[in-house]
């Protein structure tokens, strides 16, 4: 099943359980609903840049952070852009990160 990482914890990257969960989702959209459920966080495009970047708003504090979601499958790692209809794969890492140049 794939795994989402959140982006507060992403140093920690793949040991980490705090804000990390696995999904059982057919497409980004899913993984990112499910996310969103299970850490109460609101996860939505963000306007004027090339649909690229999402904001990430923490529902419990009000802070909001601009990120960039990557996909890392096994032969590589790509932005995944604002395409929430994404197909994804067993074993695809969605990375919730700050943002990068893409």
């Amino acid at each position: 099943m794939p795994v989402v990482h959140g982006p507060n914890h992403l140093d920690e990257f793949l040991g980490s359980l705090d804000q990390s969960l696995q999904v059982q989702a057919a497409t980004l959209g899913e993984a990112l609903d499910a996310y969103e459920r299970a850490f109460r966080v609101r996860i939505a495009p963000a306007v004027g840049y090339d649909g690229r970047y999402f904001l990430y708003l923490d529902l419990d504090s009000g802070d909001e952070q601009q990120i960039d979601i990557h996909v890392q499958r096994s032969d590589g790692e790509f932005c995944a852009r604002q395409d929430r209809d994404l197909p994804l794969q067993d074993d695809d890492v969605i990375l919730l990160m700050g943002l990068m140049a893409c």
